[in-house]
């Protein structure tokens, strides 16, 4: 016979609930908090099968009847759905699931879906290591988009704290992304979590227009000179495609269109132009040179736009160890 004692007691009580009497359970669910239906919710969505043996011990530690019958197969979600609408009506209802379904997920899975503008004006005010947390839940384009809305005075003490952050708390996350999302309401386990960190700041970096990368490396080196190395060497532009070997070149050639290729180009440097066309076919690269004559005048910003997706196609590739790209002191044998 299946053990309950390591069974805790909210899932004792997501099973009890799921498996009485509706009109019992509604009874029930009336005497709790929001807070605790909501965690019951949450243990709820994670029950698949109660085995009968389970069932019958939870139904004895609560000293209820056990209809006989075999294994238990629940619909979980939607017969808790069900409950909680019958007992508190569907308008109180549809709050109590709203929380419990918005906490059930991952910390920063609400703010990625928020405005990146209006993230950055709800939390401009906050203290630097609080606001370094919270950029660092979101995915690198949208955290880039917020540092670059942040007073300037800000963004270098962001960043330099952001590469400082190492395992935090998820229901310290969770808490945090909770206060947020109230502040944003008009708009309609003891797990650990990896935050920020040098390679996110060089992740998020990569992506911003060189002026402002320059600005906050430069801000990030007056802090702290070791961390800014450390963030330097994480970072891949394009003008480090010349680090790469020409069989490593090649492959990224496949990844790339002629006209991003143009584009790019048209701000390189000579030295990765010949690279570039040292690897390509002598009829691939006569067209390309023919394109770079005749294209016009191109906006710098999309210039290095087009680098930036280069460069990080790049590094995804190296991901997936279809290319190699070296550091300046590293040696093969």
């Amino acid at each position: 016979m299946d053990n309950t004692s390591n069974i805790s007691g909210l899932r004792k009580a997501a099973i009890l609930l799921l498996t009485i009497d509706e009109n019992l359970s509604q009874e029930i669910l009336k005497e709790f908090e929001k807070e605790e239906i909501e965690a019951i919710g949450k243990e709820v969505a994670k029950l698949k099968f109660i085995p009968k043996s389970v069932v019958k011990q939870v139904h004895n530690e609560f000293l209820s009847q056990l209809e006989k019958s075999g294994p238990v197969v629940v619909d979980s979600q939607n017969r808790f759905k069900t409950l909680i609408k019958k007992s508190f009506g569907d308008e109180n209802a549809e709050t109590y699931l709203m929380a419990m379904e918005s906490r059930g997920g991952a910390p920063g899975d609400y703010l990625k879906t928020c405005d990146s503008r209006l993230i950055a004006t709800t939390i401009k005010g906050e203290h630097p290591q609080t606001i370094s947390l919270i950029i660092s839940l979101l995915p690198p384009k949208k955290a880039c988009d917020v540092i670059s809305m942040l007073p300037e005075r800000i963004q270098g003490d962001v960043i330099t704290r952001m590469a400082n952050l190492g395992r935090v708390d998820k229901g310290i996350l969770l808490e945090i992304e909770d206060i947020i999302r109230e502040q944003l309401q008009d708009l309609g386990t003891g797990e650990e979590k990896q935050m920020g960190g040098v390679s996110a700041v060089a992740t998020i970096l990569n992506q911003m227009d060189k002026k402002r990368e320059g600005e906050l490396l430069a801000a990030l080196e007056e802090q702290d000179p070791d961390l800014a190395q450390r963030v330097r060497q994480l970072m891949f532009t394009f003008e480090d495609l010349i680090k790469l070997d020409n069989k490593s070149i090649q492959t990224l050639l496949k990844e790339i269109t002629s006209e991003e290729l143009a584009i790019a180009l048209k701000g390189a440097s000579e030295a990765i132009k010949e690279k570039i066309f040292a690897n390509m076919s002598e009829r691939a690269s006569a067209m390309l040179k023919e394109d770079l004559e005749a294209m016009g005048p191109v906006r710098l910003s999309e210039v290095e736009q087009t680098q930036t997706k280069i460069a990080l196609t790049a590094k995804r590739l190296e991901a997936e160890g279809k290319i190699i790209i070296t550091g300046e002191n590293e040696q093969f044998v």
